[in-house]
């Protein structure tokens, strides 16, 4: 997947306020099917790894480190 431009798609990440199921800032962007058309568990995977990468790694870093990888691609 690939975020793009045109709406196909789209993710969206709440931020939970104080209450239950109260949320006071999302974010979202557009998806395209690649190549590769991960299905949602395992795009729920990488989100999951990378989640877990911010517990070790600041943001700037993390990336930095991930736009290297993509460019080595």
């Amino acid at each position: 997947m690939k975020v793009q431009k045109k709406r196909w798609g789209e993710v969206t990440i709440k931020k939970q306020g104080e209450g239950k199921n109260q949320f006071d800032m999302s974010k979202s962007f557009s998806i395209e099917q690649s190549s590769t058309n991960y299905n949602i568990d395992e795009y729920k995977e990488i989100l999951e790894i990378v989640t877990d990468l911010t517990d070790k790694l600041p943001f700037n870093e993390l990336k930095e480190r991930l736009g290297q990888e993509q460019k080595e691609i």
